[in-house]
């Protein structure tokens, strides 16, 4: 009775790592970007397509790839995620042609998708009551890590190796780590959902609190992602840093993500409500972002605001991750839910890039984004406090876990 309260961190660690894995194909792209544009003949646009295809198809499907998760089974739906990054970053590797490779791009988005919606099922089988809401929050790093990964490998290998070095040695981790989850990954680690897929959408959707997690994360999502991804372009075109010493800063802001998903998985342990931790995490971004969009202060000053940015932003996609399953009709729909919030977070990185350009062009200075990015930090307040309410009531209509 006792080893079955214990939580098996292997597993655990496994479907961490199967994210981590997932995550580097969003990472490996922007670095690599001019190489595929020179070598395909790509125009800004096809380019853009190139890295935002995968961001279009999680957008489009997430909810159903999840609740097709909770249908089939997580440890399905991992492993093959797992093979089909694989295959996609190596069909890449012999691609001739642009459509070719948008191709691929899109089958990787899939295998991404299929990773994020099914590895927090595994985890939460894998965990004992007292231990869900840590691993689950420790589950949140995935992202930044993956990214920031495959950003400081992408500037340390691809002088060397070319773009197609750098797929072959991101294909090669998923292959690892499915193998290892053939071995590894109870056969059942969580029972199916008994109802059908649309069933299992309604009893979903009709919920408010996978609403809010989602919401909390597009709008979390827009201010995070609209730093990272125009951080490189100021830092060259403002500050005239080289392209490597500007990825690399960007890889430190991206994994200064990190100690605050370690934060909030932290207070999760310590029972704050993940409502609180998100509207904390809310409220100091937007605090931050007075400091990181005003010349008066001086580069380090800034600069040090949007490490704080990131790292204090990352306590909300632990909160949001770590208690999102208090929000599902039961733990078998754990997917579908998941897809939601996966969703929501790539309604963000679709939108928030081009619409931070929109008011920078229409304003004419980088400075003019900061009433847009407080605007976001004010939206993410407001949800997670409704958030915090949900929870609340969630909390007080179960039984303790």
């Amino acid at each position: 009775m006792t080893r079955e309260l214990k939580t098996r961190w292997p597993v655990a660690v496994l479907a961490i790592s199967a994210g981590v894995a997932a995550a580097a194909a969003i990472g490996k792209v922007p670095p690599a970007l001019e190489l595929l544009r020179r070598e395909f003949s790509l125009s800004l646009v096809y380019g853009g397509w190139i890295v935002s295809i995968f961001s279009a198809l999680v957008l489009a499907a997430g909810t159903g790839f999840g609740a097709l998760a909770d249908r089939i089974g997580s440890r399905r739906m991992l492993l093959g995620g797992l093979w089909v990054l694989a295959g996609a970053g190596l069909m890449a590797v012999l691609a001739s042609a642009p459509l070719a490779l948008l191709l691929t791009r899109l089958l990787e988005g899939a295998g991404f998708l299929a990773v994020a919606v099914a590895a927090p099922g595994i985890i939460i089988s894998a965990s004992a009551p007292q231990d869900r809401s840590w691993s689950l929050g420790l589950w949140s790093i995935y992202v930044p890590t993956g990214v920031s990964l495959a950003m400081v490998t992408a500037t340390l290998t691809l002088d060397r190796f070319g773009w197609r070095g750098l797929w072959i040695i991101f294909s090669l981790a998923p292959v690892a780590l499915a193998l290892l989850g053939q071995w590894l990954l109870p056969r059942n680690p969580q029972p199916s959902a008994p109802k059908l897929l649309r069933g299992n959408l309604v009893a979903t959707l009709s919920r408010p609190g996978p609403w809010l997690l989602a919401g909390s994360f597009t709008a979390y999502t827009l201010m995070w992602i609209s730093i990272m991804a125009w951080l490189p372009t100021y830092l060259i075109g403002q500050r005239g840093m080289t392209v490597s010493s500007a990825s690399l800063l960007t890889a430190a802001m991206v994994a200064a993500n990190i100690p605050g998903n370690l934060l909030g998985a932290w207070l999760l342990r310590r029972r704050w409500l993940g409502g609180t931790i998100a509207a904390l995490a809310a409220l100091i971004m937007g605090l931050s972002v007075f400091v990181a969009f005003d010349d008066y202060f001086s580069d380090v000053l800034r600069y040090g605001s949007c490490l704080l940015f990131s790292c204090t932003g990352g306590m909300l996609p632990a909160a949001i991750l770590g208690t999102s399953r208090l929000h599902a009709p039961d733990p078998q729909r754990i997917g579908t839910v998941n897809g939601m919030v996966i969703q929501g977070s790539h309604l963000g990185q679709f939108a928030g890039p081009p619409l931070i350009a929109m008011v920078v062009t229409a304003q004419g200075n980088w400075e003019s984004a900061q009433g847009y990015m407080v605007g976001c930090a004010l939206a993410t307040l407001a949800l997670s406090w409704g958030l915090r309410r949900a929870e609340r009531r969630s909390l007080l209509s179960r039984q303790p876990e």
